[in-house]
């Protein structure tokens, strides 16, 4: 996947009211899971670049399966050599996860 197709997916993901309906809730979880692996893939290529003093993308996912010591956690990304639009992902263990813009 390229940065502008995951940008595509962000805001399909962002136009999906996750309260109307069962199959909503359920779009939105496969797409934000097909948003993270993405994002695995192309941090390993080089293709994104993270906040520095961050945990990391694996950590989302740990955190969701092993209950870890935060509640929430987020990441900031970017497509690397551009900073100027900034993304963010996180996961909170009792609401939905999230990837939006990261508004300044």
């Amino acid at each position: 996947m390229d940065f502008e197709t995951l940008e595509k997916d962000i805001e399909q993901l962002n136009k999906i009211y996750v309260n109307a309906n069962h199959k909503s809730r359920e779009r939105y979880h496969e797409l934000y899971d097909r948003i993270y692996e993405n994002l695995l893939m192309m941090e390993s290529e080089g293709i994104i670049e993270l906040q520095k003093d961050t945990k990391g993308l694996y950590y989302l996912r740990e955190l969701l399966i092993n209950d870890g010591p935060e509640f929430s956690y987020t990441v900031i990304f970017w497509k690397k050599g551009d900073e100027s639009k900034r993304y963010k992902i996180g996961v909170c263990i009792r609401g939905i996860p999230i990837c939006k813009p990261d508004l300044k």
